[in-house]
């Protein structure tokens, strides 16, 4: 997320009336040294957020052409008394990302991962300043800030990206948080914080899946090791169409993943999945319970379950 110092730039930019503007002006406006400017010029322009040239001896600076770059631009310029830096940097861009709906302040340091003690401040502040409101203990934008959500997931996507691209190419991200992507990509690479995952990872279960899709790697400083149920998790929000279903099924079934365990996974992932990760999940629990009485056409008969698990030398 950005720090203090990028927005500060980044709202000093939005209020110059030239499209460029060399370090030297920045530093004098802004109030800081040419090596300082330089140093978070770099950091903005690795992040895709401001684009740079040279002009003789001088380095021009402009702000980026992409989408949250511009909402924030346009919130900047109609608002310019209020000061964004100080109030959105930081963890405030991660409470925002989770200020899409109404959300307590219990919930939003859970997601968030913020301290509660800091949320409150953090709310507390958007609150006087008429940002946030307040209903029955639950914290939402108020209009016309509610865009600023879209702009802290659109930031958070597009570093997401930005991080992929370094190693690979043909991202696609297919689920995120603020801090925390699930992606596919053309190439394996390796690189610290990066997990393999999906179905070419059922092979380290013993479930060598005979599939030429892409790579799928999920990304997290949290994460040193992705475990059975994550991978259920992680191969249901790539595809949750029948195929796929029945290979979650499978590495449930080697490797007796509990139904706690299994819903505690799904849960984390729940909030931002694009399906009903929940109900899958619990669909899929039901299946091996009742050994196949679960009235759905996304999943296999049971014996032709019991034939696919033979295959691999699964015991049902």
């Amino acid at each position: 997320m950005m720090s203090e110092s990028q927005l500060e730039l980044l709202s000093y930019l939005v209020g110059e009336p030239g499209e460029e503007t060399s370090i030297s002006d920045l530093a004098e406006g802004i109030g800081w040294s040419d090596g300082y400017v330089s140093r978070v010029v770099s950091e903005l322009d690795s992040n895709g957020y401001v684009r740079t040239k040279r002009d003789g001896r001088q380095k021009l600076v402009a702000l980026s052409e992409i989408e949250p770059i511009e909402r924030l631009e346009s919130l900047m310029l109609e608002y310019d008394h209020v000061d964004f830096p100080t109030l959105i940097a930081g963890s405030g861009l991660a409470l925002l990302y989770y200020l899409d709906e109404p959300r307590t302040a219990t919930v939003l340091s859970e997601m968030s991962g913020v301290s509660r003690a800091t949320v409150y401040k953090r709310l507390n502040t958007l609150q006087r300043v008429g940002i946030v409101g307040k209903s029955e203990s639950h914290y939402r934008l108020n209009e016309p800030f509610s865009s600023l959500s879209r702009i802290a997931r659109g930031l958070a996507h597009h570093e997401h990206r930005r991080e992929a691209e370094r190693y690979t190419s043909g991202v696609n991200i297919r689920w995120e948080t603020h801090d925390e992507y699930l992606f596919a990509c053309d190439t394996e690479f390796v690189a610290e914080q990066f997990h393999e995952t999906g179905p070419g990872l059922f092979a380290e279960f013993d479930i060598p899946l005979l599939t030429r899709q892409r790579r799928h790697y999920f990304r997290s400083d949290r994460t040193t090791n992705i475990s059975a149920a994550d991978l259920v998790c992680h191969t249901l929000l790539i595809d949750d169409g029948a195929r796929y279903r029945t290979y979650s099924l499978l590495l449930i079934q080697a490797e007796r993943v509990g139904r706690d365990t299994l819903r505690d996974t799904a849960e984390h992932y729940s909030p931002e999945a694009g399906v009903d990760l929940r109900s899958i999940v619990d669909e899929l629990i039901e299946y091996l319970e009742t050994e196949g009485e679960v009235p759905t056409d996304q999943l296999p008969s049971w014996q032709e379950f019991k034939n696919t698990a033979a295959d691999y030398e699964i015991d049902v």
